[in-house]
């Protein structure tokens, strides 16, 4: 009996997994921003848009294809202007490592364009000691202010 619970019981402790969570590290948020800083600098500097998208998940084109997706970044050039300068207004990641590892970072930055403000935000998440962009969403005022 004493020989089936010890089995019974190396079962259950081989079955846990065991993860170690890590949230909001300084260095996790530096990662995801050298991504962001990267897809900035090429919307900037108008670079061939093959190089933008090697920033994005399959994921994201599954759901926006990269002709939409093209056109998107094109009608926010024209109307709002070129970016100027982007500031990072809030950040969040969370990294786990153990038997399911995932790494996902959350960023918003306030954009300034040559005719207004854009807030935009971005989901990325690591994919083979990858970060990509799976998410990427723009807001902005209707009525911009003078």
């Amino acid at each position: 009996m004493k020989k089936y619970l010890l089995i019974l019981f190396s079962i259950f402790l081989l079955s846990c997994s065991y993860d170690k969570i890590y949230e909001n590290r300084e260095s996790d948020k530096q990662d995801a921003q050298k991504v962001i800083n990267k897809f900035y600098f090429l919307v900037k500097e108008d670079n061939n848009k093959k190089e933008v998208f090697k920033l994005f998940s399959d994921r994201f084109f599954k759901e926006v294809g990269k002709e939409r997706f093209e056109q998107i970044l094109d009608k926010t050039d024209n109307d709002f202007g070129k970016v100027k300068d982007y500031e990072l207004t809030d950040s969040w990641t969370q990294i786990i490592k153990g038997s399911n590892p995932i790494s996902k970072y959350k960023l918003s930055y306030l954009v300034t364009r040559d005719s207004t403000q854009t807030k935009e935000y971005f989901r990325l998440q690591k994919e083979n000691d990858s970060i990509k962009i799976i998410s990427y969403r723009l807001d902005f005022d209707i009525i911009p202010k003078k």
